[in-house]
């Protein structure tokens, strides 16, 4: 099955730009516009980053997107605006030992149980509940790398850190809607290559369908993934 990587650079003064920068659900509606609705992906993956050359949108996907209409509202579309290349080039260089710079978005959470209804003979739930520090995301994080299939150095010298963290509201369908994000960065090796294959296109952690999950890769020596 073959898997496409996008890039979509996003125009932010354009009026409905903010609109869909605004809100994760609302993106999440535009991605959708990317691909006919006769032919849908499976589950695409998708992040948003600002940097400093420019806001883009990375877009992971089992069939290859036609963002033209996307562009023509959010983007640059005199200017191209967006490439598509071949995700295999990447999947092709994930081998054990290597070691990358990455990228990822991702929404640390955890469960909590919970009593049940009082008077009544419910057995306890559980619910998930985002982390609230730093400290936590980054354990969240170091917790499950080695299940990713990657190691970020020990715990006393981890090869990652969180560079930014949001707590994001917004609404869906009639109900309001709070996730916790943290934005991590560092080194990784590869130590179960075909586990990393199957995230990076899979994705990583939960709220997938909000903007967390994709996971970039780069050479070690680069500034930024």
């Amino acid at each position: 099955m073959s898997t496409y990587f996008t890039r979509i650079a996003i125009n932010p003064r354009r009026r409905g730009s903010h609109r869909v920068l605004g809100s994760p659900h609302f993106m999440h509606g535009a991605v959708g516009s990317c691909f006919a609705p006769t032919a849908p992906p499976e589950r695409p993956l998708w992040r948003v980053d600002r940097t400093t050359q420019g806001v883009f949108l990375y877009l992971v996907s089992d069939v290859a997107p036609d963002p033209t209409s996307f562009v023509e509202e959010y983007g640059w579309p005199l200017a191209g605006g967006w490439e598509t290349r071949d995700y295999a080039v990447v999947l092709d260089a994930v081998r054990n030992g290597r070691q990358f710079a990455f990228r990822l978005t991702a929404n640390p959470v955890h469960n909590v149980r919970m009593p049940g209804r009082s008077g009544e003979p419910e057995p306890q739930r559980t619910t998930r509940l985002s982390h609230v520090t730093a400290t936590q995301q980054l354990k969240w994080f170091t917790e499950r790398a080695q299940g990713w299939g990657i190691s970020v150095g020990d715990d006393d010298a981890p090869s990652v850190e969180i560079v930014e963290r949001a707590l994001l509201t917004f609404g869906r369908q009639g109900r309001k809607v709070t996730i916790g994000t943290a934005v991590f960065e560092g080194e990784l090796t590869v130590t179960d290559e075909g586990e990393l294959r199957r995230r990076l296109v899979t994705g990583f952690g939960h709220a997938k369908a909000y903007g967390c999950g994709l996971l970039t890769l780069a050479p070690s020596d680069s500034h930024r993934p």
